[in-house]
């Protein structure tokens, strides 16, 4: 307490001494004449109106001085809780942080190719058979995406990375899986991404935990850099794109163009059917020149359809994609399966993949299964000799390729998932070579 409020304490405390003896023994003070007593009690009570308005303005001015001697209250807000799922960064964007940690490990019963750490076809070295072990961290992602708003636009930025860059001397080395720039017109439902995202057209990936989803097994998908426009109206999506991949040699690739895409998608607002429902019908056509083993530069022409569906009831989601086409190679993860070196023309190919998610009334258990076929046209692969021991050329080519698969997944908390997958394979060359992949793959996802 100040000096200033105690010493307007003790004064307040003698003034008061005073009236209340007054109060209590005002006959000692009094005269014994009546008319003189009324005169002196009138006088007294003047007296003590004036003391009671002296008491009252000390007293207010006590305790304005006690309530400012009290320390100040330090008011704390708190913070906003953020979504389930979402890492905030102080920033004048919005900014989510996330990822996961995922290790595979893999046991084999034959030897793989293309591309070791995942699936792409069963080997076509005369000593493919044996089983072996792996370990894989290579699949596991950091995420980075800002976002803002102005007026009727929303801009977004998103950065995606892996671990499957360069593995020289064991040391993994990340690489960028995503990389793009979005702008959208919330008011006209229209966006426009570049940078690099996923094929624009066949969408669908099967439920696998498998890096690979049934790469060279009927899934077309890569991860490529694009210019990509879409518009919304109503339940109907259309998208147009180019799509090429990074140019690497400037001689190769100085008469390449990029793929022309488009899709049409119609959401499927059923009752009988959940939100994210859909089919779709996309395709593209691109042209450029490659170099055959002859020397010789030809002119190629590619071109692709697509037809996906998604059906979501609960508790079951059935997706797939059925193609064709002619020239698909590098762009659809389908390397040396484009055109035919030896004749300068270009491979016609069809294909595609079924899968099915069922989650069971078990809370947090889940199974998948699917089956998906990549087939060259026989015809077109003229010159092309199997059994040659040119295994650097035939590592990725075949006739046709085929990938069962079927898991059990269960999300032990929120962050860390565990499941245990098969997935056999049928490779047919001028011989059909199986093998099998039984692997266990954890998750914990920020």
């Amino acid at each position: 307490m100040s000096r200033l409020v105690r010493k307007k304490t003790v004064i307040l405390f003698f003034l008061l001494v005073p009236l209340m003896l007054g109060l209590i023994f005002p006959q000692v003070t009094f005269a014994k004449d009546p008319e003189k007593r009324i005169q002196e009690l009138e006088k007294k009570l003047e007296d003590l109106e004036k003391q009671v308005i002296e008491y009252k303005n000390l007293l207010k001015e006590v305790l304005e001085e006690k309530e400012a001697a009290k320390p100040e209250k330090v008011v704390v807000k708190e913070a906003p809780v953020p979504e389930k799922g979402k890492h905030y960064v102080q920033s004048k964007f919005e900014v989510q942080l996330g990822g996961r940690i995922k290790i595979d490990t893999h046991y084999d019963t034959v030897a793989f190719d293309a591309y070791n750490d995942f699936l792409g076809v069963v080997s076509s070295k005369p000593n493919y058979k044996g089983d072996s072990i792996n370990f894989n961290p290579r699949d596991t992602r950091f995420e980075l995406i800002v976002k803002h708003n102005s007026g009727n636009l929303t801009g977004l930025g998103r950065i995606e990375t892996d671990f499957y860059g360069g593995t020289f001397g064991n040391n993994i080395a990340p690489r960028i899986r995503l990389a793009y720039v979005d702008l959208t017109n919330n008011k006209t439902h229209t966006s426009f991404r570049v940078g690099q995202d996923w094929v624009p057209v066949a969408q669908q990936n099967p439920h696998m935990c498998e890096f690979g989803i049934m790469a060279g097994g009927g899934n077309l998908w890569w991860r490529i850099p694009q210019i990509t426009l879409r518009q919304k109206y109503g339940d109907f999506e259309f998208l147009a794109s180019l799509m090429r991949h990074r140019r690497v040699s400037v001689y190769e690739e100085q008469w390449s163009w990029p793929w022309i895409l488009g899709r049409i998608a119609y959401n499927l607002n059923l009752n009988c059917l959940d939100k994210g429902s859909l089919i779709a019908l996309g395709g593209g056509y691109m042209t450029d020149k490659r170099t055959m083993l002859d020397k010789t530069r030809v002119r190629l022409h590619r071109w692709l359809a697509a037809f996906e569906y998604k059906f979501r009831k609960h508790p079951f989601e059935l997706k797939g994609e059925v193609w064709v086409g002619q020239g698909i190679g590098s762009h659809w993860l389908r390397y040396d399966m484009g055109y035919n070196p030896m004749t300068g023309e270009e491979i016609r190919s069809q294909g595609g993949f079924v899968s099915l998610l069922y989650k069971t009334p078990i809370k947090k258990l889940a199974f998948a299964g699917g089956f998906g076929i990549d087939h060259a046209t026989t015809s077109d692969l003229k010159g092309w000799d199997f059994k040659n021991p040119n295994y650097d050329f035939y590592k990725r080519r075949f006739k046709q390729n085929l990938e069962w698969f079927g898991n059990v997944q269960y999300q032990v908390t929120d962050a860390i998932k565990f499941i245990l997958e098969y997935i056999h394979m049928n490779t047919m060359r001028d011989e059909v070579r199986e093998g099998n992949r039984i692997t266990f793959s954890t998750f914990y996802r920020f």
